[in-house]
């Protein structure tokens, strides 16, 4: 079942915070950005909007010819929404880059326990029911 809803971002934390079972929980994240104009040196805007984020997540860059990436590994300690909104509005407010694409994966210890990929719009969550029978689908949308 799909579920559209700008408050689904606090069930997420919830969710989140039901299956780390007051354990350690990580995130992985993965950001794609795409330059806005042509002839950018996209090594040096990425280092830029890493900086500007560093005190999300401590971003490696990934340079490619015509995009790049950067990726952060982190512990979780609050809220996951907060920092991955954050994160997208910060990357995007640099101005000649803008956020792609998004891929996330929580861990409790080392059991993958979501798994969350988007773009700046919207972001789509896939978790397991409480009941671990089945799994649930969120589907978000990012909001001004």
């Amino acid at each position: 079942m799909f579920k559209v809803a700008s408050t689904g971002w606090e069930k997420l934390d919830k969710e989140i915070f039901r299956m780390k079972e007051n354990r350690n929980a990580s995130v992985l994240l993965s950001v794609e950005v795409v330059p806005m104009q042509d002839n950018l040196d996209i090594q040096k805007e990425l280092k830029n909007a890493s900086e500007n984020a560093s005190d999300l997540c401590e971003f490696e860059v990934d340079v490619h010819e015509d995009h790049g990436a950067l990726n952060c590994q982190k512990q979780l300690e609050d809220g996951f929404s907060d920092m991955l909104r954050d994160v997208i509005n910060r990357i995007n407010s640099v101005g000649t880059l803008f956020v792609a694409s998004f891929q996330a994966e929580i861990y409790r210890d080392q059991d993958l326990i979501v798994i969350i990929f988007g773009d700046s719009y919207n972001a789509t969550v896939i978790y397991p029911h409480e009941s671990g029978k089945k799994l649930e689908v969120l589907q978000l949308e990012f909001t001004i």
